[in-house]
């Protein structure tokens, strides 16, 4: 990504535009072309690529946009540098201030999933300003703050398989003998996601076993099979794949041939790694949109359906107790009737029920109450 991204360099910063609080997008113009640059901090989908894609910016622009738009604007990038393998990316950007004179900033993208940020540093590594600031309260480690100076993310102690031999790189592997496979290479080298660990261990042997369980031919298919994948990085031909499960959703990718999985996803191929990312990413969103919404629907309808069994139950238990309603009704209008029969201190009543044929009911009576109450 980082070399894609390079291509860019010498173009223009024309617009700047932050569609959501950690995702910004840099319209960057040359003579005869222009692109817009995704760059986004969120825990669940940090990445940084071209896209074609249009995101629907806010009336009113942050406050961390509007600094950038004072800064970046009219600058043009410079240079585009990475931490080692780690997934950290600076882009450079020779501007101009307020006054005429010239000035360098560096937009650092440092992609790590929940701890993934974008920080603004000046010629002096001076952090400007960051999408998301970081005290001592949210760790003690290392903090984001204006005013500080930057430093890289703590180290994880990996490897960049660039600045190593093959050789020694198995060497420091094999010594983690109680791993398996994709656990020391995951635990080991930089920039290897769970996937392309897991496909290494297929790849050598078919399966994931420990490490002091390798023959030695295994071992060579090893060694091969990682000085293939050093190369490809160091001559920039590796692929841009995408997994898709069986109802075509995407389910990750990779640089190299993912063939582990072949009967559960299929591969698609894509020409540069933007354009992977950029369907990836517009694809799962949709798809967490979707589900986003079919669970506001589910929880507004469970809402409906449990207020109408509240109100199902209070109105059964308003018929339960007023279930002889219209009986006590009929009695009450024959004793009105029927006033000048009533004897004080009788138990009942005889009388004639004109809504039944007249036909004689006798009425139970309160002895305590007098026939005019």
């Amino acid at each position: 990504m980082k070399n894609e991204i390079a291509s860019a360099i010498g173009c223009r910063v024309e617009k700047v535009h932050q569609p959501s609080k950690d995702e910004l997008v840099l319209l960057l113009r040359s003579r005869s072309d222009a692109g817009k640059l995704l760059v986004c901090a969120s825990a669940n989908s940090p990445r940084v690529h071209f896209t074609n894609s249009a995101p629907e910016n806010p009336k009113t622009p942050p406050m961390f946009c509007m600094l950038l738009r004072k800064h970046l604007t009219g600058g043009i990038l410079s240079g585009v540098r990475q931490a080692d393998l780690d997934r950290v990316l600076f882009l450079d950007f020779d501007c101009t201030n307020e006054i005429g004179d010239k000035a360098k900033f560096t937009l650092c993208v440092e992609i790590m999933a929940k701890h993934s940020n974008i920080i603004l540093i000046n010629e002096e590594d001076i952090i400007v300003d960051a999408v998301k600031r970081i005290n001592f309260t949210k760790s003690e480690v290392r903090q984001v703050l204006p005013g500080m100076a930057y430093s890289l993310p703590p180290s994880q102690g990996k490897l960049s398989i660039l600045d190593y031999s093959v050789g020694t790189l198995m060497g420091k592997l094999l010594e983690l003998k109680d791993k398996r496979i994709s656990d020391a290479l995951l635990s080991l080298l930089q920039g290897f996601s769970p996937l392309v660990c897991r496909e290494m261990a297929d790849f050598v042997c078919g399966e994931d076993v420990k490490l002091k369980d390798l023959s030695n031919d295994k071992v060579e298919v090893f060694y091969e099979k990682l000085n293939s994948c050093k190369n490809a990085l160091e001559t920039n031909t590796f692929k841009a794949l995408m997994l898709k499960n069986s109802e075509e959703k995407p389910v990750d990718f990779s640089f190299m041939d993912i063939k582990q999985y072949a009967t559960v996803y299929t591969v698609h191929r894509f020409a540069n790694l933007s354009e992977l990312l950029d369907e990836f990413y517009a694809e799962r969103d949709r798809i967490d949109r979707m589900r986003q919404r079919a669970g506001d629907v589910n929880r507004v309808i469970g809402n409906a359906i449990a207020r109408t069994a509240r109100k199902l139950n209070m109105q059964r238990d308003e018929l339960a107790v007023c279930g002889d309603r219209e009986a006590l009704r009929i009695n009450a209008e024959l004793i009105n009737a029927n006033q000048y029969k009533l004897q004080k201190g009788a138990v009942f009543c005889d009388v004639e029920n004109y809504y039944d044929a007249n036909k004689i009911l006798r009425i139970p009576l309160d002895p305590s109450l007098s026939p005019s109450a």
